[in-house]
């Protein structure tokens, strides 16, 4: 024989669906705007980074082949000057000394630029599961509670029509029964008066 089911709460079950929604949804936003952010650090370390280098690097070339020419002018004009052109010489190494700075960086934003890319490589990594978790096993889970909820709705609905089928029924039977205790009554009367005038007779 068949047992009802023991539903205790299907207002939980239907809580509890709205709250994994929202979190598959929550989490799904998370992981694209940590994707955006990703790649925007990537473009900007492998692209604008090294371009903004190469550029500063171009730059400073030419100003030391400025600063060069004005020091060589300067020895020309001045070949007797003791002290030489002193003030070019010092503008020459600051000009080096820029071009050097600008190759360190350069240098560094490449070796940064392979570092991202192994750690971005771990990233995707830890974060494939979740997104296909996300996009599998937990959808799946809404799809069944949401079947589950249907078929409980449905249940609860039939059960409680049963019910009230059933208390119609007791009630028409009680009806039924009052009207037989009503008429068996009338006829005890009746009997009871027959028996009377027969008795007054005699």
């Amino acid at each position: 024989m068949s047992q009802a089911a023991n539903v205790r709460s299907l207002e939980s079950l239907v809580e509890f669906r709205t709250a994994l929604i929202k979190y598959i949804d929550k989490a799904k936003r998370s992981i694209s705007t940590a994707d955006s952010e990703v790649s925007r650090t990537q473009i900007w370390l492998q692209s604008t980074q090294p371009l903004h280098w190469k550029h500063e690097i171009r730059r400073s070339e030419e100003k030391l082949a400025q600063a060069k020419s004005e020091l060589f002018r300067a020895t020309i004009s001045q070949p007797d000057n003791p002290r030489g052109p002193t003030d070019q010489i010092r503008l020459v190494k600051k000009r080096q000394a820029e071009i050097k700075f600008a190759e360190e960086k350069l240098e560094r934003t490449k070796r940064c630029s392979r570092h991202l890319e192994h750690e971005l490589n771990e990233y995707r990594g830890a974060m494939t599961p979740l997104s296909s978790s996300l996009d599998g096993d937990m959808n799946k889970a809404v799809s069944i509670l949401e079947r589950a909820i249907n078929s409980l709705e449905a249940y609860i609905a039939t059960t409680s029509t049963s019910a009230d089928e059933i208390l119609g029924d007791a009630q028409q039977v009680k009806s039924i029964a009052r009207k037989g205790e009503e008429r068996t009554k009338e006829d005890d009367d009746e009997h009871a008066d027959s028996d009377s005038a027969t008795d007054k007779s005699n």
